[in-house]
């Protein structure tokens, strides 16, 4: 039987003391989906559906994502239920007209452990909810938004990444993230900074999420006894377990006193951390300059650099709300984010024509790593591959690859960005050695070999017509366009399309020859 993620699986009633008011009907659900590895499994949640008449096409979807509940099965909403603040989060959607698909994420309620702040491994949850709802016996229109609070800002970015792509089936209309953590690396740096500060319980909780995820992440060998008893409770602990367990406790007496510093830890809180990348629908942010858990100025630099990146992004600062609080205060303005793109008429998607301005999406004349991390993430998640993946990460990895090789070689003033000036000059000199292609070809093979390898059914290292069509699709290469693409890739005429043939396509591309290459950049 083939494995559809956000296919149903089962739902009974919610139990009613969990249940919104607003709520006519309320489920726990159970759907298929995959774990961050590819592997198959369950995940669980809650679906709550409006009174009333559904209009037209069906009621809209809000796919929640929660803030911190800890890692234990015991944490999961759709079985303890969600706090009072979120419950009554959800019970304005839904008298906004919103039915709502809220999962519990992967390894809650459900085998295995919970890749807390991991935000690539439970975005794909999140979607495959708002899927889940489309199988339950009432009117569910496929026009959805994501909106989270907290963690759940965090793994709303994460979805803004990738939804259109991972479910073309669905509607996406755009992103809510109210107060997310989405700068995890500075989270943690400004929880960590004053060794005599209370030890917070994000800090056990994100260490044993990151142990989940990454096998050889030992923070025994940093903390004290104390702290790695800590990290050890959190991975069975609720999160109101783990503001009792900290009590009394403070940075200096676990361990963690500058803990993000280590390099183990930046690296990945670093790939931890949403995207600052072009993003193809609009983001609302919300933030409080008084909450107590997520520092207000890395919020705003991160919608500032999704800005500057390209995206449509709206941010509104609060004064006067603590965390918990931003979930009252930043809701009504979000309702209205909400219902501006619902009500409008499809959703344009501009696609550059040329070589430095088909990569530079922001428009302001710089590419940075972030975007062909991004670019990797969404090719493979477009095709059906979870983020750890072997094939993903081959992808990623050849992107990053060709990132560097770029980089190196245009980056003439080190900043760790490539100005369009810089990249005209590398390309020039990257057309002048055109008797030597070897070093460009060296940066891009693995790239081309990982791409053939996402859709290679027949494992013969090249594309056959049908596996290249569906490599154009999720490229999202228009059906009118794809048969000149594909004959202009087959630059031998024999049927295939092999890695050789794309290395030169890509290296026409960048150096702004009329060859095929565009395909693979930008139009995610």
């Amino acid at each position: 039987m083939t494995w559809t993620p956000g296919a149903l699986v089962r739902h009974q009633p919610l139990a009613r003391q969990h249940r919104p008011g607003a709520a006519a009907d309320a489920y726990r659900i159970h759907y298929r989906g995959n774990d961050h590895e590819g592997g198959q499994r369950l995940a669980s949640g809650a679906a709550f559906i409006p009174a009333g008449t559904a209009p037209d096409g069906g009621w809209p979807v809000i796919g929640f994502a929660h803030g911190t509940t800890g890692l234990s099965d015991a944490s999961a909403p759709s079985r303890a239920g969600f706090s009072q603040i979120e419950l009554a989060h959800i019970d304005r959607w839904l008298a906004a007209g919103y039915a709502v698909a809220a999962t519990d994420y992967e390894g809650r309620s459900t085998p295995g452990p919970h890749p807390y702040f991991n935000g690539e491994a439970v975005a794909d949850d999140v979607i495959d909810a708002v899927r889940a709802v489309q199988g339950l016996d009432h009117r569910i229109a496929t026009a959805w938004l994501v909106a989270g609070f907290s963690q759940g800002g965090h793994a709303a970015m994460h979805v803004a990444n990738i939804a259109t792509g991972y479910a073309p089936e669905l509607d996406f209309r755009g992103t809510i993230a109210v107060a997310p953590a989405a700068c995890a690396g500075e989270l943690i740096a400004a929880l960590t900074a004053d060794g005599d500060a209370p030890l917070s319980p994000i800090v056990p909780l994100t260490l044993a999420g990151i142990a989940a995820t990454h096998p050889g992440f030992e923070p025994d060998a940093f903390l004290t006894p104390l702290g790695a008893e800590l990290v050890a409770w959190a991975t069975r602990a609720t999160l109101r377990d783990m503001h009792q367990a900290v009590r009394g406790i403070g940075n200096d007496q676990a361990g963690t006193t500058g803990i993000a510093a280590r390099p183990e830890i930046a690296e990945v809180l670093d790939a931890a951390g949403a995207p600052v990348t072009y993003l193809d629908r609009p983001v609302f942010i919300s933030a409080s300059r008084d909450d107590e858990i997520i520092p207000h100025q890395p919020v705003e630099r991160f919608a500032d650099g999704l800005r500057r990146a390209g995206a449509d992004v709206a941010f509104a600062a609060h004064i006067g709300a603590d965390h918990a609080g931003m979930l009252e205060t930043g809701q009504p303005d979000a309702i209205d984010f909400g219902r501006e793109h619902l009500e409008a008429v499809g959703v344009a998607y501009d696609v550059p024509a040329q070589r430095f301005d088909l990569l530079d999406r922001s428009g302001d004349g710089l590419l940075a790593r972030d975007d062909y991390d991004a670019f990797a993430l969404r090719l493979a998640r477009s095709l059906g591959h979870a983020p750890r993946s072997a094939k993903a990460a081959a992808v990623r990895d050849g992107y990053r690859r060709l990132w560097n090789a770029v980089c190196t070689a245009a980056d003439g003033d080190d900043d760790g960005t490539v100005s369009a000036a810089e990249y005209r000059a590398w390309a020039a000199r990257e057309a002048a050695a055109d008797g030597d292609r070897s070093g460009f070809a060296t940066a891009v093979r693995p790239l081309a070999e990982a791409v053939i390898a996402l859709v290679d059914d027949d494992a013969d290292r090249a594309l056959d017509r049908g596996e290249l069509d569906r490599l154009l699709t999720a490229c999202r290469v228009a059906p009118e366009t794809a048969a000149a693409t594909c004959a202009q890739l087959d630059a031998n005429g024999d049927g295939r399309v092999s890695a050789d043939e794309i290395v030169d396509a890509v290296r026409g591309f960048c150096i702004g020859e009329a060859a095929p290459g565009s395909w693979l950049f930008g139009r995610f």
